[in-house]
């Protein structure tokens, strides 16, 4: 190999373990995969169950060397399984940031360049685009509400952007026909509230990007921006509780605040907390979990306080929370270098914890399974998303029943050779 031609290389590995429990004991009912033959960096950030089907969307950036320069294509597959394990399609869609599946089978995939449907064979039907990145949307009752935004350098100057649209589901397609607010920074989080839009400013969970800022706009349903908080730090995730929003931030590696904000937009609390990641509610509390000082945290905060009631540890960066009757759903991981022959590997770790959600007690977890990334979840089956090409369908009874780990199930590493520094990277 010549020195100087940036050159991708990914090594993947699987490695089974056989753990210290039967068959009928462990939780991981089937394994799933989704783009196992793209040899690059992946990450399974979107999964979804509806109508006897599971989804999963696979995410990964392809950079190409055209004339000397450097460029980044946002790239995906989306993949569906029957609910029993069996693979029914795969196709092409673009890097999945989230998905909307519809009653009859089709799917909606709301990819990092705009809105893709697919019928229920897995084929193409129709796209939308955004003018930037889209980084969030919710859709309530056939209204569409998403959030792009993007940045630019020059000169050592950055400039940020940001959309919220509205619009409509039509003919099982997005589109984007009703109106349009434009921000002068990244928004990246959107909740609908009742006659409030709640926008949070700043890059959200698995993204980073030049300079700290942060901000929370409501804005009225006709699209006339109605109130300002600034937060200085990005917002990462927000979520609802009644008609309040929950927003959580980060800045540096650990820091970060958790803000309780009514339509009116009236700080009704604000708590030094950490890094946050993902905020779920549930049980009439709010479960937040990221990044403390050098390990993953998970906090119960009482709402009407701001107070926190319980917190637990992990070994790594909690990535993503769900609440399920009573017990959390806890995904972990993180991504480690290595200098090995003059090249730097990407390695991925992670694990899936079941909680008590009163206590914040772990009932048991599923190990090695990988950086979880997304959970989705009906009845007792939780679907699993990973930073690999693997996704599992987990018993949620099975794992919450065990005091103790224990259960090995396949390790994935995910190899990525050595890539330019980017200023937009995944956590």
């Amino acid at each position: 190999m010549k020195r100087g031609v940036p050159v991708i290389l990914v090594l993947i590995l699987a490695l089974s373990v056989l753990g210290t429990v039967t068959a009928d004991d462990n939780p991981i009912l089937w394994k799933g995969t989704v783009c196992d033959d793209v040899q690059y960096q992946k990450s399974i950030e979107a999964v979804a169950i509806n109508d006897g089907r599971v989804y999963a969307g696979c995410s990964y950036r392809q950079l190409v060397n055209s004339s000397g320069m450097i460029g980044i294509y946002y790239l995906g597959q989306l993949v569906a399984y029957s609910f029993n394990g069996t693979f029914l399609w795969q196709n092409d869609s673009g890097y999945v940031v989230g998905l909307y599946p519809l009653s009859s089978g089709k799917v909606i995939v709301g990819t990092i360049g705009g809105f893709v449907t697919f019928d229920e064979n897995g084929k193409f039907l129709s796209r939308n685009l955004t003018i930037n990145k889209l980084y969030d949307f919710q859709i309530l009752d056939n209204t569409v509400y998403a959030v792009d935004g993007d940045f630019f350098l020059e000169n050592d100057s950055v400039t940020y952007v940001g959309h919220l649209y509205r619009g409509e589901i039509i003919n099982d397609s997005v589109v984007l026909n009703s109106w349009i607010v434009n921000f002068t920074s990244l928004v990246s989080r959107v909740r609908v509230g009742e006659g409030i839009i709640y926008i949070g400013a700043g890059f959200p969970s698995g993204y980073v990007g030049p300079r700290q800022f942060g901000y929370v706009y409501g804005v009225l349903l006709n699209g006339t921006l109605s109130w300002t908080i600034e937060t200085g730090q990005w917002v990462r995730d927000m979520e609802l509780f009644g008609n309040d929003v929950i927003a959580g931030t980060g800045n540096g590696t650990f820091e970060g605040y958790l803000y309780r904000i009514d339509p009116s937009g009236n700080v009704v609390w604000k708590k030094e907390l950490f890094y946050t990641e993902d905020i779920e509610i549930g049980d009439s509390r709010i479960y937040v979990g990221g990044m403390g000082n050098g390990n993953g945290v998970l906090a119960a905060i009482d709402p009407e306080t701001g107070n926190m009631l319980w917190n637990q540890t992990f070994p790594f960066r909690v990535k993503v929370v769900k609440y399920v009757d009573g017990t959390l759903l806890v995904g972990v991981g993180k991504f480690e270098s290595r200098q090995e022959n003059g090249t730097t590997i990407i390695y991925t770790y992670g694990s899936l914890y079941a909680l008590d959600a009163k206590t914040g007690n772990i009932l048991g977890a599923v190990t090695d399974i990988g950086y979880v990334r997304s959970i989705a979840v009906e009845g007792n089956i939780a679907i699993v998303g990973t930073a690999s090409s693997n996704f599992y369908a987990i018993d949620i009874q099975k794992l919450a029943g065990k005091k103790s780990s224990g259960i090995c199930g396949p390790a994935t590493f995910v190899g990525l050779a050595i890539i330019p520094l980017l200023l937009l990277r995944k956590l």
